[in-house]
C-alpha cells in the first residue's frame, strides 16, 4: 500500500513491506547470507521512500534516531558543521550502502543526510531491526561488521589521511571510491562517476578547494588520472595507483 507524505523536502512516496527478494540492487544492503524465511521477515518491516531530489534531506541533525536507511538508488552525503560554522562532510554513500547506522546507540542523528541526485531509500525502523537481531544472530553479526567497516573507513581516510599530502589524500579517497562504485567501460577505461562536487570532496578531505585543484592538476600531469568535471579516469592499473599513493 502506498501513500504520499509531506515534509519540508517535498512529497515522498512510502511503500510498506518492501520485498527484498525482488530488490534490483546487484548486491544486498543487509542480510545477504540469510535464508528465505529470515529475508522475508526483514522485508516485512522495510518501507521504501522517495524520490529525494538533489539537495533534499533524508534525515537531519537532532532528529530523533528511529531508523537506519539503505540506499536503493542514487547517492547521499552525510554532513554537519563545527560550532563556528565550518562545514564537515563525513562521507558519501551509494546504492546498497547504509546511512544512519553511525547514530546507533544515540538518541538523535548527529548529522544531516542529503541526497546528491535523485535517490530512493529503504527505511529500516531500528527498534524492529534490533528485535530481529535477537531472533536472527546472523543479522546482528552483519550489523556489527558494518559498524566496524565504517570505523575502518573513518580511520583510513580521516585519521591516517590527514598526515598525507593533498594529492596522496585524494588518491586514498579515489581508491576507496573505485572499490565501491568504479566502472570499467566497454573500451577498458577505469572510471569513477562523481555525484558530488569537487568542493564537497575538498571539504570531506579537509582541503581548501584550490589545494584540491592543484592536486588534481599534478596527478593529471603525472599521468595518474584524467580529471573531468564529474568523472575521474584512473590511468594504469591498481598496483600503479597504490604505488603512487604510498610514494
Amino acid at each position: 500500500m502506498a501513500e504520499r507524505k509531506g515534509s519540508k523536502c517535498g512529497l515522498h512516496l512510502v511503500n510498506t513491506g518492501r520485498d527484498c527478494n525482488n530488490c534490483t540492487l546487484p548486491r544486498k544492503c543487509i542480510g545477504a547470507d540469510l535464508d528465505q524465511s529470515q529475508t522475508d521477515t526483514i522485508s516485512s518491516v522495510i518501507r521504501k521512500r522517495g524520490p529525494f531530489q538533489a539537495g533534499e534531506t533524508i534525515f537531519k541533525m537532532e532528529d530523533p534516531f528511529k531508523s537506519i536507511f539503505a540506499i536503493q538508488s542514487g547517492s547521499v552525503k552525510i554532513e554537519s558543521s563545527l560550532d563556528d560554522g565550518t562545514p564537515l562532510i563525513q562521507g558519501f554513500y551509494f546504492s546498497s550502502e547504509l546511512i544512519g547506522i553511525e547514530a546507533v546507540g544515540d538518541i538523535k542523528y548527529q548529522s544531516d543526510a542529503v541526497a546528491l541526485e535523485t535517490t530512493w531509500i529503504c527505511e529500516l525502523p531500528f527498534d524492529q531491526i534490533e528485535s530481529l537481531c535477537s531472533q536472527i544472530p546472523e543479522l546482528q553479526h552483519e550489523i556489527l561488521e558494518l559498524l566496524g567497516k565504517r570505523l575502518r573507513y573513518t580511520n583510513r581516510t580521516i585519521v591516517q589521511g590527514r598526515y598525507l599530502s593533498a594529492d596522496r589524500r585524494f588518491l586514498l579517497f579515489l581508491n576507496d571510491l573505485y572499490q565501491r562504485k568504479g566502472n570499467i567501460t566497454a573500451d577498458g577505461r577505469r572510471t569513477v562517476t562523481l555525484p558530488m562536487t569537487k568542493g564537497d570532496i575538498a571539504i570531506h578531505l579537509g582541503l581548501r578547494p584550490e589545494s584540491l585543484s592543484r592536486a588534481l592538476s599534478k596527478l593529471q600531469e603525472e599521468g595518474v588520472i584524467r580529471n573531468r568535471t564529474r568523472e575521474i579516469e584512473i590511468l594504469g592499473n591498481k598496483q600503479e595507483l597504490l604505488s603512487c599513493l604510498w610514494v
